[in-house]
């Protein structure tokens, strides 16, 4: 019964009440992404006060390569469909923005960085004076089942890895994940 309950459990349901905290704790603009047919899709979002001004709303679909959102699902969603839309991307993309990235093994750098930092940071990446922090949801399997983004102008967003919006951000995530059932695996 515990199985099956688990296999049914919503990871939007579940991150839904961490929007609301992370909006009123920390004042950034934040939202939940899933994987969908074309890419991370944004499938709830919260703004504070004061939104920050990007196009980006519920039914947005992320960059793989150059959002912090997309770059969870690259990094740790080991998919054959998050890679081919990976690589269609990186074939689409100009000689600045593929300069961007390691040059002989862009998705493969990524997704290192991804793995070892447990979450993705972008500063004026995808958007220019935007940064982002994004951090993975796990479902019971220990699978990528979205994503919790925060993000804001790059000049008063602090985008550290040890900041106080990426502790926060984190945490969330992880009780999400543990609401889910994921439980990481211990070091031996």
């Amino acid at each position: 019964i515990g199985l099956a309950a688990m296999r049914q459990a919503d990871p939007i349901r579940v991150a839904e009440p961490a929007l609301d905290r992370l909006r009123e704790q920390l004042g950034v603009t934040c939202f939940i992404a899933v994987m969908g047919n074309k890419g991370p899709t944004i499938v709830r979002f919260e703004e504070p006060g004061l939104p920050v001004t990007v196009n980006v709303r519920v039914g947005s679909v992320m960059s793989l390569l150059w959002s912090a959102t997309g770059r969870v699902f690259l990094g740790l969603q080991d998919d054959a469909q998050v890679r081919r839309l990976a690589l269609e991307e990186l074939d689409g993309a100009d000689a600045a923005s593929r300069a961007a990235l390691d040059a002989h093994d862009p998705l493969g750098a990524l997704q290192r960085e991804v793995r070892a930092a447990g979450c993705s940071i972008v500063i004026d990446t995808n958007l220019k004076g935007i940064s982002a922090i994004s951090a993975p949801i796990f479902n019971h399997a220990g699978q990528v089942c979205g994503a919790l983004t925060a993000l804001g102008t790059t000049g008063g967003f602090d985008a550290a890895a040890q900041g106080p919006i990426a502790i926060a951000l984190l945490a969330e995530a992880r009780a999400a994940s543990r609401e889910l059932g994921y439980q990481p695996a211990r070091a031996a």
